[in-house]
């Protein structure tokens, strides 16, 4: 009777836990200060290794449990990580994240090392996920008891944990490659450079934005070069577009 007991609040206490282990947090995700929703907005569960991103109305959700770690991350803005508390399941939880201010430096410096400072922060950040090993190929290595040759073994690959590994990672270099642009363009500098404003700083820094591969190899005279003649090739547009 006892045993019967025991093996019944083992049973309950396993489909509670369970039952915890599959909440969901969810909510939107703004911008700091404003009503603007900020659409796909990597969100980390670095505790469970789930992932996921906002959609086009900043709307997310995860899969968490209380204790969790959180991380919110996207270019541009500030990564923000928050731990997962009860009262945070019971509503939708809004997430604000600051913008990224590039600030224009007083003195000429080395142009990458704060680029290189925030990139290790986000590689200490990401490192259980981007130094772990997963299975790149669809051919295993055979045991010595299976004879020579490999194995076709799609199970570890094809996995719907080893697909959500590889696109986040596709992501994240996706992501480390944007926030490289925003460093070597940053919205202040053009503005300073173009006396842009407003809309039109905003139009211009949309449809000149230069490409990752030229960032890197471009130094402060080439970006300087590269701006001006934007700047050249937008005026004329717009007084086309004005007659």
């Amino acid at each position: 009777m006892l045993k019967a007991i025991y093996l019944g609040c083992l049973l309950l206490s396993g489909l509670c836990y369970s039952g915890h282990a599959q909440q969901r947090l969810g909510g939107k995700v703004v911008r700091k200060g404003s009503a603007e929703v900020l659409p796909d907005v990597s969100i980390i569960n670095l505790n469970q290794k789930k992932y996921n991103v906002s959609d086009l109305g900043g709307n997310y959700r995860i899969p968490a449990a209380a204790g969790d770690t959180i991380l919110f991350t996207s270019a541009g803005y500030l990564p923000d990580t928050i731990v997962a508390s009860a009262y945070m399941f019971l509503e939708d939880f809004l997430v604000p994240l600051r913008p990224r201010i590039m600030a224009l430096p007083a003195v000429l410096v080395d142009e990458a090392s704060n680029y290189q400072i925030d990139s290790i922060k986000r590689r200490e950040e990401y490192a259980s996920l981007l130094n772990k090993r997963h299975p790149i190929t669809l051919m295993n290595e055979k045991r010595p008891k299976d004879g020579p040759g490999f194995s076709f073994s799609p199970f570890g690959y094809f996995s719907s944990t080893e697909v959500q590994k590889r696109r986040l990672k596709k992501r994240l270099r996706r992501e480390e490659e944007d926030y490289y642009v925003d460093y070597k363009f940053p919205r202040a500098r053009v503005a300073q450079l173009t006396q842009l404003r407003g809309d039109s700083l905003q139009i211009f820094m949309v449809l000149y934005r230069p490409s990752y591969k030229f960032c890197r190899s471009a130094n402060s005279e080439d970006m300087f070069l590269y701006i001006n003649d934007k700047l050249k090739a937008f005026r004329r547009s717009t007084h086309a577009i004005k007659l």
